[in-house]
């Protein structure tokens, strides 16, 4: 007569459970959500160093290119003078567009303002292009004519922008960032003479974003 009591001693029984519950335990699903967040983390930073690295803006250049002086009525001398510099601005950006908001233009002689501010229209700036604007500001002759004797045919003017801008690539804009803008210029101011004036020598701007 077999004893079962023996058969039943010798069998081993494994606890699939314990295993199932060991491996989703709290502790291993904390380095699981753990570890996918690196990753996702790693995956961004790889994303944006690349568009970075794609769409990284340069800074617009910016250039003065004329000048002129005007009389704004018939009398002789002209109760008010208006100066007139020509600038262009080039954005080199082949996949980033700028937009200009709010700037303000100035005209300086040494470091006081000969000129009220002057606002000037909000400017959108194509990849790849060149935009010239001619602002025109009214200067009273006493100023203009102090500049003409403090100065032997060559005036040293600094023209200045300040405002805001914002880059565009593709469908995707960025926070309005502040620019200032400084080009200094010769020219060649004579009493008398109005209308186009000659620039001695090139323009030289900084530009601060």
């Amino acid at each position: 007569m077999v004893n079962d009591d023996k058969h039943t001693s010798g069998t081993v029984i494994v606890d699939h459970n314990h295993n199932k519950t060991s491996y989703y335990s709290p502790k291993n699903i904390r380095g699981i959500i753990c570890a996918t967040i690196v990753v996702i983390l790693i995956l961004v930073g790889i994303t944006a160093l690349i568009l970075w690295l794609l769409y990284r803006p340069h800074n617009p250049r910016f250039t003065v290119v004329g000048a002129a002086v005007y009389g704004l009525n018939t009398s002789s001398p002209p109760v008010i003078t208006a100066i007139q510099l020509t600038f262009i601005t080039r954005n080199p950006n082949n996949r980033v567009s700028i937009y200009y908001d709010h700037l303000l233009a100035f005209v300086y002689y040494q470091t006081q303002p000969i000129t009220p501010p002057l606002i000037l229209p909000p400017l959108h700036h194509e990849t790849d292009s060149t935009v010239a604007v001619s602002p025109v500001w009214p200067v009273s002759p006493a100023v203009f004519n102090g500049l003409v004797t403090d100065e032997a045919g060559a005036v040293s003017l600094r023209l200045v922008l300040t405002g805001r801008l914002r880059w565009k690539a593709g469908g995707i804009k960025t926070g309005r960032k502040g620019v200032y803008v400084a080009c200094d210029v010769l020219v060649g101011l004579k009493l008398g003479v109005l209308g186009l004036v000659p620039l001695v020598g090139p323009s030289v701007c900084k530009v601060d974003i």
